[in-house]
């Protein structure tokens, strides 16, 4: 029987999208390669986007239920001791991957979605004016619309001849599952440490558990003899903050799971008339902690406009058109912001001036967090002359003497270190 849509994965925007299809009416097969439950490398963190996707597809009570850690602060720390907190602009949700897709999955399928898991799909043919002809399990399947949401990069990637494979990139990144008695100070926390050459974020998720996932240089994991552990040891315990809080802790997790070449370059959006979402169609930097709603926001958006075709009300070429310029509306400025931070992140200079930056000007701090999580927001210039910061268009400073006698206080807060250059600057 022909279907209306085969999804190619079984993750967050594969499930969101199955399901979300199912719910108008449309015939979907949902092929997952893997067996539920399974772990997958992630930062495990639900921002509040997340969490409103989630109340749309009906599971957020369920995952509430099944242990969700509530997260409302945020800590970003760096190798050199520079040291910033945040509230986050509403509660997030610290949930492991573990239970989360397994969930979705079975979600789905009580919707109506025909879920098979351990199943690839392979030898994709045909496209959005004829229908596709896909391999998937080894029976072949037709479908009037193939959807891929298979992650950041697969063997489908190279079936289909992605541009975005001939590019390599230096980062490597991994994850475990950690707990001991540093747990209990990562309540309702978040933390980002930056280190020359890698950055990791630890957040708590149910079981009492802290996850451990850092994105690291390739030449650096090199350096500690292509060891994760060593990894953490030998790069990432530079930073005073991060080494503290490991010694508390004992990875708990049986292996840790590990991502070479991570694809933080621009992708796009079709493949041979395949739509991608989710990881497949533009990954985030690990750093911005929105990953996860990144994907479920993907499912929201296609899914109108994916329905509107297979009811005859679009063309084709309407549902491409519409579709990419949705992805690029809502994801442009958080994508590019999203890659600057990151370069930052590995850069001791450049992460300690971020780092300062947001201590002593909190506004920009939560213009950054609202901007990675799809917030429509003033631009960072606007926000700060708000806030008596910057001169105004005239170039007539209009700061008042509360803002410059509150930043002499934090200046005079800061230890004093020498700077290279000459002089001194805050530590």
């Amino acid at each position: 029987m022909p279907y209306d849509a085969l999804v190619i994965g079984g993750g967050l925007s594969g499930c969101s999208t199955a399901l979300q299809l199912a719910r108008e009416g449309h015939d979907v097969l949902l092929a997952e390669q893997s067996t539920y439950p399974r772990q997958k490398l992630c930062g495990e963190f639900l921002s509040p986007e997340a969490q409103s996707s989630f109340r749309r597809l009906g599971v957020l009570d369920d995952v509430r239920a099944a242990g969700a850690e509530p997260i409302g602060r945020t800590c970003l720390t760096t190798s050199s001791g520079a040291t910033t907190s945040h509230s986050l602009p509403d509660a997030a949700l610290g949930f492991s991957r573990y239970r989360l897709d397994q969930l979705l999955f079975q979600k789905a399928c009580t919707m109506g979605v025909e879920g098979r898991s351990g199943t690839r799909v392979t030898n994709i043919r045909g496209g959005l004016r004829d229908g596709f002809v896909a391999s998937v399990g080894g029976d072949s399947v037709e479908a009037r619309l193939v959807l891929g949401a298979h992650g950041r990069r697969s063997r489908l990637d190279r079936s289909l001849e992605r541009p975005f494979l001939s590019e390599t990139t230096p980062y490597v990144a991994f994850k475990a599952h950690y707990a001991g008695p540093a747990a209990a100070a990562l309540e309702n926390t978040i933390e980002l440490h930056s280190a020359p050459g890698a950055y990791c974020g630890l957040s708590p998720v149910e079981g009492n558990r802290i996850n451990v996932c850092w994105i690291g240089r390739t030449d650096a994991l090199k350096d500690a003899g292509g060891s994760p552990e060593g990894m953490l040891n030998t790069t990432l315990r530079q930073n005073p903050a991060f080494d503290e809080r490991l010694s508390g802790l004992t990875r708990v997790s049986d292996r840790f799971e590990a991502v070479s070449q991570v694809p933080l370059m621009p992708k796009s959006r079709f493949a041979d008339d395949v739509c991608m979402i989710g990881d497949a169609a533009g990954m985030i930097a690990p750093l911005c902690g929105d990953g996860m709603a990144m994907a479920l926001r993907t499912a929201d958006l296609v899914s109108p406009l994916a329905s509107d075709f297979l009811n005859g009300r679009h063309p084709a070429h309407a549902f491409r058109t519409s579709y990419e310029t949705a992805w690029t509306d809502t994801f442009g400025q958080r994508m590019r912001l999203g890659r600057w931070i990151h370069a930052a992140a590995f850069r001791p200079g450049a992460a300690w001036t971020l780092v300062q930056s947001c201590r002593l000007l909190p506004p920009l701090a939560q213009w950054i967090i609202r901007s990675t999580r799809g917030g429509r927001s003033p631009s960072p210039v606007q926000v700060l002359r708000s806030e008596h910061v910057f001169p105004n268009e005239m170039g007539h400073p209009y700061a008042d003497r509360t803002f410059y006698r509150a930043a002499a206080r934090r200046r005079r807060s800061l230890s004093v270190r020498p700077n290279p250059l000459g002089g001194t600057v805050c530590a």
